[in-house]
């Protein structure tokens, strides 16, 4: 029995300990409570991997964090003349140059951290976001969720948003942005169905 204690102490602490480092927060509540410092920029591009954030933990943290980003968050652009982003999903931390290591979350410590995400404009007229664009978060659109769930295609995915947002023509979007007719009639599918729904 007496062995049996300490042994118990022992799984204790270390339950704690693994619970605490797999726990997650949304992204959006920690920047909403004070625990993290997020700058979001983009890279010049419209659709893909086109959003960078950095991000840094403040005292209220309380310790490393590891964040979730709820897909289909918003990004409002600080400059009116470049697009509004929607985010899909978290590809990876940049580790050197143009090159990231996929993740699908955000580790966030003291030391400021580069992510890329996978991202798409919502404002087909405007100009891409350059690296001077700054961006504020948000909220979730559920039909871009919805949308931005419905195809691997980063041409599909772009196109559906434009539908959906800007009622975009395949005619109007090809004078600036090269689709195909099949790409556009998968994606004008998926903007009919996730905007029933």
């Amino acid at each position: 029995m007496k062995t049996l204690i300490p042994l118990l102490g022992i799984l204790l602490t270390s339950a704690s300990f693994v619970r605490a480092v797999v726990e997650t927060e949304d992204l959006a509540s920690a920047v909403a409570a004070g625990k993290v410092i997020v700058t979001f920029s983009g890279n010049g591009g419209s659709s893909g991997d086109a959003i960078e954030a950095t991000v840094v933990i403040t005292p209220k943290a309380g310790g490393d964090l590891v964040l979730t980003v709820a897909p289909a968050t918003r990004l409002q652009s600080g400059n009116s003349s470049a697009q509004n982003m929607v985010i899909a999903s978290v590809r990876g931390q940049v580790v050197g140059g143009n090159r990231f290591g996929a993740r699908s979350d955000v580790s966030v410590s003291a030391t400021p951290k580069s992510y890329v995400f996978d991202a798409y404009c919502t404002d087909f007229e405007k100009d891409n976001p350059s690296t001077g664009t700054q961006f504020r978060l948000g909220k979730v659109d559920p039909v871009l969720a919805s949308i931005l769930g419905q195809s691997n295609s980063t041409t599909v995915k772009q196109v559906a948003v434009w539908i959906y947002t800007d009622k975009a023509s395949f005619s109007h979007v090809n004078q600036k942005f090269n689709v195909t007719q099949s790409d556009w009639d998968a994606a004008a599918a998926i903007a009919k169905k996730c905007s029933a729904n």
